[in-house]
């Protein structure tokens, strides 16, 4: 009965970790369109004023959104290595996405912040339409924050379980190992 139970769990965990690995990528994937069509929209309403040197001040001049780039990027990278690490029962794996989020519950939740405010703030040669696409940005940026928070629960009780399950089979090998030992040649 009690092996059935941490079955269960197992299932639970390892099915946790996996579908928010599954949602960050998601997630990692709509923060990069969401900076593409920041990215696009600030060049394209440059452009529509016919101004080359306000087009050379959008292109060079940095934003807060301008780190979507990047945190996409690791965002997915790490959800890969949490789907990988449950499929595969890498502890290394699980552990890398456990800690990425610890991180990320951090990094997230001050990114938010800095986005949300930075929705009423303009800096010169801003276009003014640019609210929306930051809006959208804090929006995914709260969700990968509450993401983060599932995925260090998880991810912490699917490496507990991963360790049971390697446990249990190296005590099974020993037994087995033990058993082939003894065993006499006739």
């Amino acid at each position: 009965m009690q092996r059935d139970s941490q079955r269960h769990r197992g299932i639970r965990s390892g099915g946790g970790v996996l579908c928010i690995s599954t949602l960050q990528f998601m997630t990692g994937l709509i923060l990069l369109g969401i900076y593409e069509g920041f990215r696009a929209h600030a060049v394209k309403d440059s452009k529509a004023e016919d101004d080359a040197s306000r087009l050379a001040s959008v292109l060079t001049y940095r934003k807060t959104l301008d780190f979507l780039f990047y945190l996409s990027m690791i965002n997915n990278i790490f959800s890969i290595f949490g789907f990988a690490g449950v499929l595969n029962a890498q502890k290394e794996l699980v552990t890398g996405f456990f800690a990425f989020n610890a991180v990320q519950m951090v990094v997230a939740f001050h990114y938010f912040v800095d986005v949300v405010t930075d929705t009423t703030i303009r800096y010169k040669n801003e276009p003014t339409s640019l609210t929306s696409y930051e809006q959208s940005a804090a929006a995914f940026l709260f969700f990968n924050f509450i993401l983060s928070v599932a995925a260090t629960v998880f991810a912490l009780q699917a490496i507990d379980e991963i360790k049971t399950k390697q446990r249990e089979d190296f005590n099974r090998l020993s037994v087995l190992s033990d058993t082939l030992q003894f065993e006499n040649d006739s």
